[in-house]
């Protein structure tokens, strides 16, 4: 057998396990959106009673081969600020999103989801309840221009309720 294939064969099973599937070039585009320095306001409601605070919101984003960051810090007036962040990897085999948020006072969340177009959907698993319960839905969006958002719904009351939306711009 001539050496190029037999190379392959033991190259190839070796990259799965190392490396896993390499990033569709679409998929790499979009993580590629999340870089840089982002800025902009939105609301959030604190727990089900509290009505929403307007807060203002600074974030930084890295990518690396199949891996988004963004970390930062929203502020309410002198209310509150807090910290938020969240690591999310896409795998190639089976197309999913999932990684961690961290921002709610009870500690990091789980998240796990698919993007369809510009829209990241997340079910997000809190390590406890939150509004009664542990789950609730996450959608980031991001259009290539510039405009990145994020949106955090939680069914309590009287239904779906919109617990965070925030409309960050491309900083510099």
């Amino acid at each position: 057998m001539p050496a190029r294939p037999l190379r392959s064969l033991i190259l190839a099973p070796l990259a799965l396990l190392l490396g896993g599937a390499a990033v569709p070039p679409t998929e790499a585009r979009f993580l590629e959106r999340f870089s840089g320095a982002w800025s902009g306001a939105g609301v959030v409601h604190r727990n089900a009673e509290s009505g929403p605070q307007k807060v203002n919101c600074r974030l930084s984003g890295e990518r690396s081969e199949n891996r988004i960051s963004i970390a930062g810090t929203c502020r309410a007036y002198l209310v509150f600020s807090r910290k938020i962040s969240a690591e999310i990897t896409y795998d190639p085999a089976s197309r999913q999103y999932s990684g961690t948020y961290v921002g709610s006072r009870v500690g990091p969340a789980s998240l796990a989801g698919k993007r369809r177009g510009d829209t990241v959907n997340l079910a997000v698993r809190w390590p406890r309840p939150v509004n009664g319960d542990r789950t609730a839905r996450m959608r980031i969006v991001n259009d290539g221009a510039g405009s990145l958002r994020i949106v955090v719904t939680d069914d309590y009351g009287e239904g779906e309720t919109t617990v965070t939306d925030v409309a960050l711009a491309r900083a510099g």
